[in-house]
């Protein structure tokens, strides 16, 4: 394919090649015959440097539809092409250098445009043909016989070429010569789309590239803080190519650029670039990136100038502009900032480009249209000859000649790598290395990728992977240095060599314009800390949200997080913490209420305790079963003592002995209440046809009775504590700003597990006490007992739903389950005690043994009861044999009471008599024994 390609390009143009070469330094040079003027330089090289340079400008003919070239450029064109002049006198002056090998050049005008930029690139294509021709297989010959050259030879010792100077020429550029594997290396093309190692395998630059530059625009609209703004590019590789990577890097820097942006051409009319300005003014964005050639930059900012809107911006701008900045625009551009490759002053090229004179630079065809443009005289002048560059006071050096040097000293040193590795230390060109008086392209390019050299800054020069040159940049600030001059003043730098980007930015030296600041630049005003960005449309505009109070702010996702329900946000809403820990405890005022009644309730119980003490032998007090009242007070006790426990601050501890003693003292209680009525039940319910005595009726057994019940209970709770250990946790509601500490439990129904079996016990204290309703006074407590049990689960029934009802931040539902275990301990006391104590107290006529034994009639009466006291049966069922049965007191045998048989009755017609007959035989029986204390 390449040889067919060549073929085909020596068939087209070499009948365009001549064999006499123009006069260089004697031909006049202008617009119209730059492109025929060629720079060689010395003519005697051993190899030769091509060079394309911008010497002069160019603008469109549309009437002949081409590009044509026009004004001389100073120093975008004649300065380049002395400093590689100069830099190549430095290498031929060094003798460590390609020893014996003469490194020379050979430049042409491009005329900064692509199109002649290409046909001036064709003219290395030829040469290369013309090489093939002389050093291998001759395929053309002249007329004469000899071998054809092209514009008088020079052009077949070209090894590599320097240019261009704008992205789109290095590709034009690049498209060509990766045909005849020739290197090219620009020294300030910054395109990404160059980096495209398929597309230009050949190509090489020292400058980085656009999207290291991109990366540095974008970190300084971060480090401002400028999320929005608008994009101008330019129609063309670089600007086409810089706003892609804008836009592919913008989200990784949380900027948005307006839509649509803003595409303009050199060649748009004005009323084009005017709209765009229009769409500037009304665009909330205050920053414009501008992303284009110098002329369509500086062509936009006069449309600026005119409108009026110069103080609107700030312009933040590539290479591609920032370097001159004419004077009719300089209001406009103050305050710009410019990201440029490194600016490094090439050294003693001052001095020698203000040394020069027509005269004394012939090698140079274009210099004298240079000199003649500058002074405005002609170079055959005798008083032209005499001034000096300086002397205009228009002479400043390109910040950018630097890389110039780096294009010529790259080259230089792949050559020399390649004469070292194959020429073994001889000086001169070896056949080695040249390969028949050719070097091949590819080997030099190979060296090119692995160069290592000093560059101007004594830093070390090697191209990236990429082939770019070190992502290295300066940051420029556009200021007024005083009332009438402006001037690039550097600011900070950027670097990213080493994979990790590093923006410095001196903020004290940058300025926008006198007595204003920088403006902001954002479609969303500045949120509050606390508050929150809502996204619009666009993903940089937004609104701004209060956080709600259970809320904190995101920094990260700017949005707005609720806290857990037992967190709340810090005051600045930065981030959530514990919620202030609340749980009732003796300082609450319900707290002091539940105390209060617990403590009326522990004294009247030690109260009730010492008075039964004290009145120990009465028969009251005997009647109640001294031992099980006792019992019963420890449990009454633990119940008053509980709410201490329950209101106490929640730990492990009172957590545990909460859930024990819920149902340990209602189970003491109950088991007390039921051994006592089951007791007389068996007593006094005894059938008289049974002769033996009821069993397990003496105090030890009564006893042991109430801890086998109360032992049930002690198990359920230990093995309820072990499985479920105790501990404490925290209720929290997503409206209030505390977290109460409660047990574990205390909120669910595990503590009715403890509260289980003391309902059992309720329930067969209930069934005894009905059966025991007509026991003698002293011995019946049917009626309170059933009055505490129905009170006792009423009390439990209103508890429940209370304690359920209540919200998990309300002290009430602590305070009411120890108010219900209070109100339960005082109806017990009220009920079983409270009457005892009475009679004791202010009765003391009722406390004895005529009373305690006494029973009434009822209508309810039951006649067929075992233990009747009035001794007569009704005729239809009383047994001609039998006796009534008599109760007395027998201590002797540990039993309370036992029945004897009364004396016979022969006249049984005497109803209303019987009960005062009873009494008599029972007291007579009991007189009996009235030398014992403990009859009852």
């Amino acid at each position: 394919m390449q040889a067919l390609l060549t073929w085909a390009l020596s068939v087209s143009f070499w009948a365009l090649v001549g064999g006499s070469s123009p006069s260089l330094a004697s031909t006049p040079t202008n617009s119209d015959n730059t492109l025929g003027i060629s720079l060689l330089y010395p003519k005697k090289a051993t190899l030769y440097l091509g060079a394309l340079f911008p010497i002069h400008t160019s603008r469109r003919d549309f009437s002949l539809g081409v590009d044509v070239c026009t004004d001389l450029q100073g120093g975008n064109g004649i300065q380049p092409v002395e400093a590689m002049l100069y830099t190549l006198d430095q290498v031929n002056r060094d003798p460590d250098l390609l020893p014996g090998i003469t490194l020379g050049a050979l430049v042409l005008d491009s005329c900064n445009a692509p199109s002649l930029a290409l046909n001036q690139t064709l003219g290395f294509i030829k040469g290369f043909l013309a090489a093939q021709n002389m050093y291998h297989e001759p395929e053309f010959t002249c007329s004469d016989g000899s071998a054809p050259t092209f514009r008088g030879g020079h052009f077949d010792q070209v090894v590599g070429v320097i240019g261009g100077q704008q992205s789109s020429v290095s590709v034009e550029m690049a498209s060509v010569l990766r045909v005849i594997e020739t290197p090219q290396i620009s020294y300030l093309s910054t395109s990404a789309s160059l980096s495209n190692r398929d597309r230009y395998p050949f190509f090489l630059r020292t400058v980085p590239s656009d999207t290291t530059q991109v990366q540095a625009i974008l970190s300084i609209l971060r480090y401002f803080k400028w999320t929005y703004a608008s994009v101008v590019y330019s129609i063309g590789e670089y600007g086409e190519g810089g706003y892609r990577e804008l836009l592919h890097r913008a989200s990784d820097y949380d900027v948005c650029f307006t839509s649509p942006a803003y595409r303009l051409a050199r060649d748009d009319p004005d009323d084009h670039y005017q709209n765009v300005v229009r769409n500037l003014i009304t665009n909330d964005a205050k920053v414009v990136v501008v992303f284009a050639d110098s002329f369509v930059a500086l062509r936009m900012m006069q449309t600026v100038r005119l409108s009026g809107q110069h103080s609107r911006f700030v312009w933040l701008g590539s290479d591609g502009w920032s370097y001159t900045t004419p004077k009719e625009v300089e209001a406009v551009a103050e305050g710009a900032i410019a990201v440029q490759p490194l600016a490094q002053r090439l050294p003693g090229f001052d001095q020698y480009f203000s040394s020069l004179r027509p005269e004394n630079n012939i090698r140079n065809p274009w210099f004298p249209e240079y000199w003649q443009t500058s002074f405005g005289c002609s170079s055959t002048d005798p008083s032209c000859t005499k001034l000096s560059i300086n002397s205009t006071g228009n002479y400043r050096q390109e910040p950018w000649l630097h890389f110039v040097r780096d294009t010529v000293y790259a080259f230089a040193h792949a050559l020399h790598n390649m004469w070292e590795k194959h020429c073994q230390g001889k000086a001169g060109l070896c056949e080695a290395m040249a390969h028949s008086g050719h070097i091949h392209g590819r080997d030099l390019y190979q060296q090119l990728l692995h160069v290592t050299f000093q560059d101007v800054s004594n830093s070390t020069f090697r191209f990236q992977a990429s082939g770019s040159g070190p992502a290295r940049y300066s940051i420029l600030n556009y200021q007024r240095v005083d009332d009438y001059t402006y001037a690039w003043v550097p600011v900070g730098s950027y670097y990213n060599t080493s994979g990790e980007p590093d923006l410095q930015l001196n903020k004290s030296k940058v300025k926008y314009r006198r007595q204003h600041s920088f403006p902001t630049s954002s479609c969303g005003a500045p949120c509050k800390p606390s508050q929150a960005k809502i996204l619009l449309q666009d993903s940089c505009c937004w609104r701004c949200v209060d956080c709600q109070p259970n809320q904190y702010l995101n920094q990260t996702t700017q949005h707005c997080i609720n806290c857990h329900v037992c967190k709340r946000p810090d005051p600045s809403q930065g981030i959530c913490v514990d919620k202030n820990e609340k749980f009732i405890d003796y300082r609450s005022r319900w707290a002091i209420t539940s105390l209060a009644f617990a403590s009326l309730g522990i004294f009247s119980t030690v109260l009730v305790g010492i008075i039964f003490w004290v009145h120990l032998d009465t028969p009251v007090i005997k009647a109640s079963s001294r031992e099980l009242s006792y019992i019963l007070l420890g449990g009454i006790f633990f119940s008053f003592i509980m709410t201490f426990v329950i209101v106490a601050p929640p730990t492990f501890i009172t957590c545990g002995l909460t859930r024990f003693f819920l149902g340990f003292s209602y189970t003491l209680c109950y088991a007390a209440i039921l051994t006592k009525t089951n007791r007389i039940s068996r007593i006094f319910n005894k059938s008289p046809t049974k002769s033996h005595k009821a069993r397990y009726t003496s105090p030890r057994s009564q006893v042991v009775i109430v801890t086998l019940l109360v032992s049930v209970e002690v198990i359920i709770n230990i093995s309820w504590l072990v499985y479920y250990t105790p501990s404490t946790k925290h209720l929290c509601d997503q409206m209030s700003n505390f977290r109460i500490r409660i047990c574990n439990g205390l909120d669910d129904y595990s503590y009715i597990v403890g509260l289980i079996y003391p309902l059992i016990l309720v329930c067969f204290c209930t069934i005894y006490a009905i059966k025991t309703r007509k026991c003698p006074g002293g011995f019946n407590e049917a009626r309170y007992i059933t009055f505490t049990n129905y009170t006792t689960c009423l009390i439990w029934l209103i508890f429940v739903p209370l304690y359920l009802s209540t919200g998990a931040s309300d002290d009430i539902r602590i305070v009411s389950l120890a108010l219900s275990l209070s109100l339960g301990a005082f109806v017990q006391l009220g009920c079983l005690f409270f009457p005892k104590v009475y009679i004791v107290l202010f009765k003391p006529e009722k406390n004895t043994r005529d009373a305690v034994m006494s029973t009434k009639r009822s209508s309810s009466y039951n006649r067929n009861s075992s233990y009747r006291a009035s001794g007569l049966y009704p005729p239809e069922t009383q047994a001609p044999h039998s006796n009534p049965p008599i109760f007395f007191l027998n201590a002797g045998n540990n039993q309370d009471i036992q029945k004897v048989p009364p004396p016979h009755y022969q006249d049984q017609s005497i109803v209303g008599d019987s009960h005062g007959r009873v009494n008599e035989v029972y007291m007579s029986a009991i007189q009996s024994r009235a030398n014992n204390p403990s009859a009852l």
